[in-house]
């Protein structure tokens, strides 16, 4: 005689009662309250990650619409008995009344036709006849519309319920008809609560080894919010397991993921700029069989967790860490800066996406990781931007200074004797002797060391900015004029500005501010761009922009001819100067 099959754990522990549903409460107590005032409806929608309990959740509505004896749990509200007939049979998946219908392999037409004709026919056992659509969202377009109508309105004691990992591909008149439900992931302290649980029970039952609480947290970890998968893996670990005590190392060394610990060890290594201990560490994993993935997939999640904590401390809600593994990160990260750690976060995620289509991963990963721990910011688009924002800053200082300022003093000065077309056309020697540069650049200057020799105007309006805001504002696009005879002329654009800042107060706000920076200052005059000294408006100047235009070109030429290089190149190959461009 054949031993029975032994049954795999996610099946054995599979939830019996709505009490029993895990992580779902919001749901379970939704349905029970249901089905506690008799509001049933027609069409449901269970959405959800992979192993979060829909179909599970889809069998235990149909248990508790066919039990025989339904019972009060410790809220109050009404749940399944668990010893009916009709529960057992439900259980043993043995129910006339329970159709389950796999979508992925049943989405044409003709599928959803021999359905309706199946539906019309009244329940053989239960009250209720249900139909669990199992990845609903694999029906064809034309199999959707074949089943809206018989969605919308069903035969009477006929519920549906539509499970699905990806609702967004469902159509919206399917999703109108039903009732939705959305599943979430599950905690990481809930799965391993339950594994632990289970891992008892299975003790209690037969030979089945001891865990560790680190190695059912590593596992509650690696299955990502799902039941499902969590079990999954407890079941793969315990039917390998020849110690009587699963380990950490264990579960990490089949699971294929990196330990907090040498997550650590990369971790420093990248933020106190030793490249050689990264690639030390990189390479043992390497040479231990981990993926170049799998790697930058555990290093996004610790940096991530780094991220966290240096924003906010208390955020272990979020992270679901163990206190000694927070206490450590905590002290790790203690002198980064926020917008270090974020850049780091985005590189490696941007690593992790580039990984996926490299021919040579590892190299890939081993470039990417020296660059962060060689501290090398200079590509990432933030500090481009930043770099980017700086030098518009400075071209617009200097702007300012040339347009503004009736004599800068960083221009370049006029050669004391500029050399004409026609001159050097005339003197035409038959070889071009070598001569010395004797031409020197300027120093080069900051725009705040300009600002501080060409713009005194600027320390005038610091000094007013300290002690009225509001005459500060007055001077925000103001121009001035140079101090004569102890009057300091302020040019203003609006009458409005210049009314106000004639006022007894603002007025001798400004002249002690200018008495502050010019020092010889007795009267500060405000005026508008279109008024004289006494306020009366100057008629308005016509401007010939036709010679100004061919002045400036005037301008250009002689200061082009005036530096040495070009006079050496026009010397040399008696060039005909056309025009003179910007």
């Amino acid at each position: 005689m054949n031993a029975p099959q032994r049954q795999n754990l996610y099946r054995k522990y599979r939830p019996q009662r709505f009490s029993e549903l895990a992580g779902q409460e919001h749901i379970s107590r939704t349905i029970q309250s249901a089905v506690s005032t008799d509001r049933i409806a027609h069409a449901y929608m269970f959405s959800g990650p992979r192993g979060t309990g829909k179909t599970s959740s889809a069998r235990l509505l149909a248990k508790i619409l066919n039990c025989l004896d339904l019972k009060k749990d410790s809220n109050g509200l009404s749940d399944c008995c668990g010893v009916c007939n009709n529960c057992k049979r439900i259980e043993e998946m043995n129910f006339m009344d329970i159709i389950e219908i796999d979508a992925a392999s049943n989405n044409g037409v003709e599928d959803i036709r021999q359905m309706r004709e199946k539906v019309k026919y009244r329940p053989a056992e239960g009250k209720y006849k249900i139909y669990i659509i199992d990845e609903v969202h694999m029906l064809s377009g034309s199999a959707f519309n074949a089943f809206l109508k018989t969605l919308e309105e069903p035969p009477p004691n006929v519920i549906f319920v539509l499970a699905t990992t990806d609702p967004q591909k469902v159509p919206a008149t399917i999703i109108s008809r039903c009732q939705c439900f959305d599943f979430h992931s599950v905690s990481r302290a809930t799965i391993q609560t339950r594994l632990a649980e289970i891992v008892a029970q299975e003790r209690k039952e037969g030979d089945f080894p001891d865990f560790q609480s680190e190695a059912l947290s590593a596992i509650a970890e690696s299955a990502q919010g799902g039941f499902r998968d969590a079990l999954s893996l407890l079941d793969q670990i315990s039917s390998s397991a020849i110690a009587e005590t699963i380990t950490l190392d264990q579960v990490l060394e089949m699971t294929r993921r990196l330990g907090h610990s040498v997550l650590r060890e990369i971790g420093t290594a990248v933020f106190t700029k030793k490249p050689a201990a990264v690639i030390k560490t990189v390479n043992d994993l390497f040479f231990r069989g981990y993926e170049p993935m799998t790697i930058a997939r555990d290093l996004l999640e610790y940096f991530r967790c780094c991220m966290i904590l240096k924003i906010d401390a208390q955020a272990n809600q979020v992270l679901e860490l163990p206190q000694e593994h927070i206490n450590e990160i905590t002290q790790q990260i203690a002198s980064l800066s926020h917008k270090y750690l974020i850049t780091v976060v985005s590189r490696v995620e941007k690593i992790l996406g580039a990984l996926k289509s490299s021919f040579q991963a590892k190299i890939l990963l081993e470039a990417e990781l020296i660059k962060l721990a060689l501290g090398d910011e200079i590509y990432t688009p933030e500090v481009l931007e930043k770099r980017i924002e700086k030098l518009e800053q400075q071209i617009s200082v200097l702007k300012r200074l040339g347009t503004n300022s009736p004599a800068t003093s960083y221009a370049r000065p006029e050669p004391a004797r500029a050399a004409t077309s026609s001159s050097i056309s005339s003197a035409k020697p038959a070889s071009a002797p070598a001569r010395e540069n004797t031409y020197r650049n300027p120093p080069l200057e900051t725009p705040q060391n300009v600002i501080q020799k060409a713009h005194p105007f600027a320390d005038f309006k610091k000094a007013v900015m300290e002690r009225s805001s509001i005459c500060h504002a007055l001077l925000a696009t103001a121009q001035y004029k140079k101090p004569e005879n102890g009057v300091f002329k302020i040019i203003l654009d609006h009458s409005f500005s210049k009314e106000k800042l004639c006022e007894e107060k603002n007025l001798s706000i400004l002249i002690e501010a200018a008495k502050a920076v010019y020092k010889d200052i007795t009267t500060v005059l405000p005026m508008v761009a279109n008024e004289d000294s006494t306020g009366a408006a100057k008629s308005a100047k016509v401007v010939d922009y036709e010679a100004e235009i061919k002045k400036m070109d005037e301008n250009t030429r002689k200061r082009l001819l005036a530096k040495p290089e070009f006079a050496s190149a026009i010397e040399v190959f008696e060039p005909e100067i056309i025009d003179v461009a910007k």
